[in-house]
């Protein structure tokens, strides 16, 4: 009997080593986080921003320190990138090494900061991309996070495409005014319009240009557009910052009579000038708000599921609409 009782504890005690041993459920998502802090102790969110001497990337650190605000137990740890990617991956590495549990990025570097995400997926920290560049189906850097915040890009683009039809009646020439190219954001907010604009073969683009987002770059090329193109009906700005500059470009110029600016991102000055009635038609807002990246981070370093998509609400910003938004929001 007593052989007996030790060979039923030895198996009792393998049955429970194996089942501790076992792989857990991962919801989908890869390094899901641990809700086993000890007492007293709290989650560390660490947030990285591309830059921030932009209207919307500083709206977005604004949001992110309010939205911490409503989880005492979370030690928020914000770092940027002064727009520079080597600076953003060492700023990432410092997040990793400070044992972060959930890391939020916001970087407009394309691919060029993919290793940085492999090195936080392999640290086994989880990732939440925010209004950001970010992988796509068949990419293997898809795998590196378990989530995307963001707006949909590709219908903000479409969107564009549908009021520029509306504004010229059908037909006009077009230029694009382009940020960093290669970045997801960029290449959403041109493919989304490129998918519409098709259906209006009246409108023409007639130059392309890039100004990687910033004001000034957009002026200089915008004024260097004017000089060479006597026939322009409308700008298309992938962001307000750009419009800015263009429109800056269109007044030295004596041409506001005569083109119409759209643009992106929804925000103040940008909202004013089409409070205005000036050449400033539309900007579509892209959401700065962070509260939902940092519910989903929560969600994470408690070990819950997301969703591996959280899109966020848009809206178009108009003559008809800018004193509710203006009133909404600044």
């Amino acid at each position: 009997m007593k052989r007996l009782f030790a060979l039923l504890l030895v198996l009792a005690l393998s049955l429970s080593l194996a089942a501790c041993g076992s792989p857990s459920a991962n919801n989908d998502n890869p390094n899901p986080g641990n809700d086993a802090k000890p007492a007293g102790e709290k989650f560390k969110i660490g947030f990285s921003q591309c830059v921030m001497n932009h209207p919307f990337r500083i709206a977005m650190v604004d949001s992110f320190k309010e939205a911490v605000k409503d989880y005492p137990d979370v030690e928020p740890i914000i770092v940027e990138g002064d727009g520079d990617v080597q600076t953003e991956i060492t700023n990432i590495e410092s997040l990793i090494q400070q044992g972060c549990d959930v890391i939020i990025v916001s970087s407009l570097s394309g691919t060029a900061i993919y290793p940085a995400y492999r090195e936080v997926y392999e640290a086994g920290i989880p990732l939440i991309i925010a209004a950001s560049g970010c992988a796509t189906e068949g990419e293997e850097a898809m795998n590196y996070y378990n989530s995307f915040v963001s707006t949909d890009e590709v219908e903000m683009g479409i969107a564009a495409a549908e009021y520029a039809n509306t504004l010229l009646g059908g037909e006009g020439n077009v230029v694009m005014i382009r940020g960093v190219v290669e970045s997801t954001n960029s290449l959403n907010r041109y493919n989304g319009w490129n998918s519409k604009v098709t259906d209006y073969p009246g409108i023409k683009v007639i130059v392309e240009q890039a100004a990687d987002w910033l004001r000034l770059d957009a002026n200089q090329a915008m004024t260097n557009i004017l000089q060479a193109n006597s026939d322009i009906d409308l700008v298309y700005c992938e962001n307000d910052e750009m419009a800015m500059g263009c429109l800056e470009a269109i007044q030295d110029a004596g041409r506001e009579s005569e083109i119409q600016i759209i643009s992106m991102d929804g925000q103040e000055d940008a909202a004013l000038e089409i409070k205005k009635g000036g050449p400033f038609k539309l900007t579509i807002t892209n959401n700065s708000d962070t509260h939902e990246a940092m519910a989903a981070a929560y969600k994470l370093a408690k070990g819950e599921t997301i969703e591996k998509r959280i899109i966020l609400t848009y809206e178009l910003v108009t003559a008809e609409t800018v004193d509710a938004y203006l009133k909404e929001n600044f």
